[in-house]
């Protein structure tokens, strides 16, 4: 199992929720959610809103779209209340499995991963004794 969290993607008055990966590995200077193109396209934003990035992995360097204005991403827990909220840039990734969250957008939200094989995660804002679940998609 891996951590995933549920986020609230909002751009202008449209929003999506999400649930993403929580990967630590995938390394970014500024908060980034990368979505497949039919998550991006829920939220109204035009191809030319996009810049064509350099993304390097680690089986290689590959060519992704990265919205010049960042989106609003909201964390959510269980029952759908905001934990906290950060600016992000959208990546769109039509080769992507899954939505995932950067090391930089993780610690913008406070996301304290307690286990990455048992999914489990607490806010950081929350008491030491909390601990959350990895959320279902």
């Amino acid at each position: 199992m891996v951590v995933r969290v549920r986020v609230r993607v909002s751009r202008g008055g449209r929003s999506r929720i999400v649930v993403v990966l929580v990967n630590g590995g995938a390394e970014s200077e500024e908060p980034v959610i990368a979505l497949r193109p039919e998550d991006a396209e829920d939220l109204g934003i035009p191809l030319n809103n996009f810049d064509v990035i350099e993304v390097e992995l680690a089986s290689g360097k590959t060519h992704n779209l990265i919205s010049r204005d960042k989106v609003k991403v909201e964390l959510l827990d269980e029952q759908g209340n905001v934990l906290s909220c950060t600016y992000a840039y959208l990546v769109i990734d039509e080769n992507l499995n899954e939505p995932l969250i950067t090391d930089a957008t993780i610690d913008e939200l406070g996301i304290a991963v307690i286990s990455f094989k048992k999914g489990l995660w607490r806010h950081i804002n929350d008491p030491p004794n909390t601990i959350r679940y990895s959320a279902h998609g």
